[in-house]
This record gives C-alpha cells, sequence and structure tokens, in this order.
C-alpha cells in the first residue's frame, strides 16, 4: 500500500499536510508519479460509470455527494455528465477551498465523514454518493458504522452508493492511516447501516499493488513483480506503464469478477418499511 504513515494517524493532522499542496497524487496513490495516477483515474471513472449505468444510474440531472472530493477529478466527470446539483465533502480546508473556486456553482464543505451529523452540513436526498478511496481511510473501528449511517441518512431511498477499496477475502490489514477490511465483515456493516450490495467488479489486478491473493505463492510472485519490476520501471515511465497497467486492468476486469486489489461497489439504500 502506497504513502503508509509512520506517525499515529490523526486524520485532521494527516489531510491538511497532505493538502497543502495539490496534485493527483494528493487524492489518489501519493507514492506513483501524477501521469501513472492519471491512468489510474482514467480506469477507476470508467468502472466506476460502466457499474452505475448497470444498476439503472442516469447522472443527467442528478443529485450527487462527493465524498472526500479531493483534488475534484470526479466533480469534472459528474459536471460533464450533466448533474443537476452536487455537494462535495473533505477533511481538508485546503482541499475544498480550491474546489470552490474551481467550480463556484458547486458547494463544497469541510467535514468529516467520521463524525454525526453529516447531513447537517451537507443535506439530504441524494441520488448518488460516492466514497472512492476513502473509507479505508477510517481506521476506528467505531467511527466506521458512524460514517456509514451519515452516507444512508444522505441518500434518498432507493439512491446508489458507489464504495471503492478492498474487500479482503482473508483476514483484515491496516498500514496506519488504512485498514483494509474483509468482505464479510463490509457486508455485514452495510446491511446494518441500511443498504444492499448491488454489483461488486475488480478495478486493478497488475496497475495496484495487490494485498488480497488466494494462495501465499501468488501474494510472493505478485509482491516479487512489483518490488522488482514495476516499482522501478513506473518512476521511469510513468506514462508509459499507466497504459501498459490500464489495458491489463481492463481486458482482466472484463472477464474476471474477483481480483487482488481494487472494486468498485455499487449499493442501493433499501427503501424506508
Amino acid at each position: 500500500m502506497t504513502g503508509q504513515s509512520r506517525k499515529p494517524y490523526d486524520p485532521e493532522a494527516y489531510w491538511a499536510e497532505r493538502y497543502s499542496t495539490i496534485d493527483l497524487t494528493k487524492s489518489g496513490h501519493i507514492d506513483l508519479p501524477v501521469d501513472y495516477n492519471r491512468w489510474l483515474y482514467r480506469r477507476k471513472k470508467e468502472r466506476l460509470m460502466q457499474l452505475l449505468r448497470r444498476t439503472g444510474f442516469d447522472a443527467h440531472g442528478a443529485s450527487v455527494l462527493d465524498v472526500a472530493a479531493g483534488t475534484g477529478v470526479y466533480v469534472e466527470a459528474w459536471q460533464a455528465l450533466g448533474v443537476q446539483r452536487l455537494v462535495g465533502i473533505d477533511i481538508s480546508a485546503n482541499a475544498t477551498q480550491a474546489l470552490q473556486g474551481r467550480f463556484p456553482q458547486y458547494s463544497f464543505h469541510k467535514g468529516d465523514l467520521a463524525l454525526p451529523g453529516l447531513t447537517d452540513v451537507v443535506g439530504q436526498g441524494f441520488s448518488l454518493v460516492t466514497a472512492i478511496d476513502m473509507l479505508y481511510h477510517i481506521v476506528d473501528d467505531a467511527s466506521f458504522p458512524v460514517a456509514l449511517r451519515n452516507l444512508h441518512d444522505a441518500l434518498a431511498p432507493g439512491g446508489h452508493l458507489a464504495i471503492h477499496d478492498v474487500f479482503m477475502h482473508g483476514r483484515e490489514l491496516e498500514f496506519g492511516y488504512i485498514k483494509l477490511r474483509t468482505l464479510a465483515d463490509y457486508t455485514r456493516a452495510l446491511e446494518d447501516a441500511g443498504f444492499e450490495i448491488l454489483v461488486r467488479k475488480p478495478t486493478f489486478f497488475v496497475s495496484v499493488q495487490g494485498h488480497d491473493h488466494r494462495s501465499a505463492w501468488a501474494a510472493k510472485a505478485a509482491d516479487r513483480l512489483w518490488d522488482r519490476v514495476q516499482s522501478r520501471l513506473i518512476p521511469r515511465w510513468p506514462n508509459g506503464m499507466g497504459r501498459l497497467g490500464y489495458w491489463i486492468d481492463r481486458g482482466l476486469g472484463g472477464v474476471l469478477d474477483e481480483g487482488p486489489s481494487f472494486e468498485m461497489m455499487i449499493c442501493r439504500r433499501r427503501p424506508a418499511a
């Protein structure tokens, strides 16, 4: 996992420092070059839109809450698709101020998803809430259900929730400021918060280091490939390596339902009984 923190994780301080300057690495993979991150974002946006279409979501005229809006990559995408209402939150004041300046037609707020009362800040009734590469930064287990309940309360009944995470099939892993929870724990937490899972598909196979391999042999081989080859070539040829990884991931993602790395999950808020 990139950008591992050696200090005790203080979310407010960590993200204030990380967003002291703003580029794609700050919202993406901080240890990978900007040009490489562009290819990662291209793949993530492609997978997100593909699964939303599959589950019946139409962006045109929709209302979207972008959680951890960061550098605004997804804000640009929603703008191009004609969303009617967009609200973004981020724990970094620097990030939200920069976004408000770039997108004055939308609303951006500094906020912490892990604290109760999100809807007091952002409102309710959204047709889509996105939590892309965000929920694994909530490392406190007591705060995790609070965050999911906030997402639930922000959505209209029947609204969609998009999550990008590593849904571990074995044991959970923690890297200081990152906690990768198991698929089983995630599923229970989502159900308890009032969601049903509609679809889950892998995004990356080779472009991002995987942590959810099905065998010790596969994990060792993948780690060796990343450490000895990819991590050395990516800084030298970020655009070429990003392009290569994108097409490999896209091809494998078209035929495989499980992968060793990040996956996109689309959920729906269950209608009120």
